[in-house]
C-alpha cells in the first residue's frame, strides 16, 4: 500500500488543486519517497496496478513532474524537485496574465444584456466577496448595499475570508451600507461598514449584495448557493429598494 511516510503528513488536497490527479498525486509522492525506480517496482511500492501506473507515469511525464532515464533496458522514473513545479505554476500563471487583457476583452465583447450566474459549495462566500472586490476596486462609484444581513453567518464559516475582504476594502476604499436585523452585531468594525437594523419579523436570512451592474444573493445551507445578476436595470432597481429600507431602518 502507499507510503505511510507521506500519507498522515501532505495534504493531498493541494497537489490535486493544482491539476494532479488522485492516481498523479499518488505516484508523484511515491517516486518522491523512493527516488528513482523503474515503473515496475514503483507500483509494488505504491500499491498501484501495473497498467495504472504505466499510464500516470506518461500522464505526469507530459505535464513534466517527473523525468526518466534508461539503464541498460530499464527505464527509471523521477520526481522532479517541488521547488521546480513551484516554479512551473509561476511561469504559467505569469504567462496567464499577459493573455488577460485579451481574454477580458473577449468576454466584455460576449455579454448579454442578463447574465446570471450560479455556484454552489464551501467556496461560495469566497466567490462572492472576490467578486464584489474586482467589480469596485477600478470603479467610481466604490459603494456595496447590502440588504438582510446577519454577520455572524459569513464570519462563523470562514473568518479569514471575511478578514481579507475588510482589508481589500480598505485598500481601495470600499465602502458599504449594511442593514441588520435587530439584536446582531456587524463584524466589520474598521470604518469601511454603515449599520441601520430592522426588526426580526422583516428579517431574511439569505443576504442580497448589490454593487457596481450586479447583485448577488447568498442562499445559506447544504450546500450553500451562489446566484449573481449582472445587468444595470436590476442593479438599478435594487438600489431603489435598498434606499426605501434604508430610510425606514433604525440607525
Amino acid at each position: 500500500m502507499i507510503s505511510y511516510v507521506y500519507s498522515k503528513m501532505i495534504n493531498k488536497e493541494i497537489l490535486r488543486e493544482i491539476g494532479l490527479t488522485g492516481y498523479e498525486t499518488e505516484v508523484y509522492l511515491a517516486l518522491l519517497t523512493h527516488g528513482q525506480i523503474s515503473a515496475y517496482e514503483l507500483a509494488e511500492k505504491a500499491g498501484l496496478y501495473r497498467q495504472v501506473t504505466y499510464d500516470t507515469l506518461k500522464r505526469l511525464s507530459e505535464k513534466g513532474f517527473v523525468s526518466s532515464i534508461i539503464e541498460g533496458k530499464t527505464k527509471l522514473f523521477k520526481a522532479i524537485k517541488p521547488n521546480l513545479i513551484s516554479e512551473i505554476l509561476n511561469e504559467k500563471t505569469e504567462n496567464f496574465k499577459q493573455l488577460l487583457p485579451e481574454l477580458n476583452q473577449l468576454d466584455k465583447a460576449s455579454k448579454s444584456p442578463l447574465i446570471v450566474e450560479t455556484y454552489k459549495g464551501k467556496n461560495v462566500l469566497r466567490i462572492a466577496l472576490r467578486d464584489i472586490i474586482n467589480q469596485l476596486k477600478n470603479a467610481k462609484n466604490k459603494e456595496v448595499l447590502c440588504t438582510a444581513v446577519d454577520e455572524s453567518v459569513p464570519f462563523s464559516k470562514q473568518q479569514t475570508i471575511n478578514e481579507q475582504y475588510e482589508r481589500d476594502m480598505i485598500n481601495y476604499k470600499i465602502k458599504e451600507r449594511v442593514i441588520i436585523k435587530e439584536g446582531s452585531k456587524g463584524i466589520f468594525q474598521k470604518g469601511t461598514s454603515k449599520y441601520r437594523k430592522v426588526p426580526e419579523k422583516y428579517f431574511n436570512k439569505n443576504p442580497v449584495q448589490i454593487y457596481g451592474d450586479a447583485v448577488q444573493t447568498i442562499i445559506w445551507g447544504n450546500p450553500d448557493y451562489l446566484i449573481i445578476i449582472r445587468n444595470k436595470d436590476a442593479a438599478d432597481s435594487y438600489r431603489k429598494q435598498f434606499e426605501l429600507m434604508w430610510k425606514l431602518a433604525k440607525r
